[in-house]
């Protein structure tokens, strides 16, 4: 990112109450992370010297600026309305790639030079309209199987992401949507999410458990992949945690069937193991908040 929307108010009444380095080291953290569209490094060393901390009052900045604005997770020190900005700014990008090629497939440039070559294609610019070709050539259509999004130079076979399945990101992408936050399929967190091959039950709970955090923290910041990924990964990190060797009963399909049976629950029709295993979960994590309040 080579820009991104930097809200006054907002800032300042957020940093009113830091030093003079304090912010100047906030400023530098937040143009660190938007340039890399990453989290910080989990090192607070490596994070220093990111940003050319060197005194002792510059380092202690950081350690204090981090704790107090960044979250530290498994991919690093996250910050959470440069998450939202970032999956913004990939969202645009998406949707102008999207455009752009979609102007290739209907604009009209079937206008025909003197000494033509029937076969010859116009050089192309994925980023305009077509506008003239190379001395000798025909302009024709762009050939769609070519500019496609959905399609390949191998006769149409449906393009996926690298590593998961494109119908896999977009139902996790859906479950977001019906939340209230849209986020583009090729998102790398729709990726990480769709890798942990989670159950929609599952992730149901995790944004179910990202809002609360937010209502808790008074905070109107919307929802973001990172987050509920990382509580995905908190959540089955605490399962490992919990569940001895001997007592995995979410490792197999019988000891999932046994612990149905133990909690008086039983699979939905075509439910999937996986799926009735995250209702088990949920219903295991439910009983265990009331029994801790009552």
């Amino acid at each position: 990112m080579n820009y991104y929307e930097h809200h006054i108010g907002d800032y300042s009444e957020a940093t009113a109450h830091l030093t003079f380095i304090e912010d100047a080291t906030y400023s530098r953290l937040i143009r660190k992370y938007y340039a890399t569209e990453k989290p910080l490094p989990i090192e607070m060393k490596t994070v220093q010297r990111l940003i050319n901390a060197r005194s002792k009052e510059e380092k202690n900045a950081v350690v204090s600026v981090l704790n107090e604005f960044f979250t530290l997770t498994d991919d690093g020190w996250r910050q959470e309305r440069c998450d939202h900005e970032i999956a913004r700014f990939k969202d645009r990008q998406s949707k102008a790639r999207r455009s752009a090629e979609w102007r290739w497939q209907t604009s009209p440039v079937e206008q025909i030079l003197s000494d033509s070559t029937p076969n010859s294609v116009c050089d192309r610019n994925a980023n305009a309209l077509p506008t003239q070709c190379s001395p000798n050539t025909i302009h024709q259509t762009p050939v769609t199987n070519l500019h496609t999004p959905s399609k390949q130079n191998n006769g149409g076979e449906k393009e996926k992401c690298p590593n998961d399945d494109l119908e896999t990101r977009q139902k996790i992408a859906n479950v977001f949507a019906v939340h209230g936050v849209n986020i583009a399929t090729r998102d790398e967190k729709i990726g990480e999410i769709a890798k942990l091959m989670a159950a929609e039950e599952e992730i149901q709970e995790a944004i179910t458990q990202a809002k609360e955090m937010r209502k808790k923290a008074s905070s109107s910041t919307p929802i973001n992949p990172g987050l509920v990924l990382a509580i995905l990964k908190g959540i089955r990190k605490k399962i490992q945690g919990q569940e001895s060797s001997e007592n995995a009963w979410w490792k197999t399909n019988e000891g999932i069937d046994a612990k149905g049976r133990e909690l008086d629950m039983r699979a939905q029709g075509s439910e999937s193991y996986e799926s009735f295993k995250a209702r088990i979960l949920i219903e295991l994590r439910k009983r265990k908040e009331m029994a801790n309040a009552g």
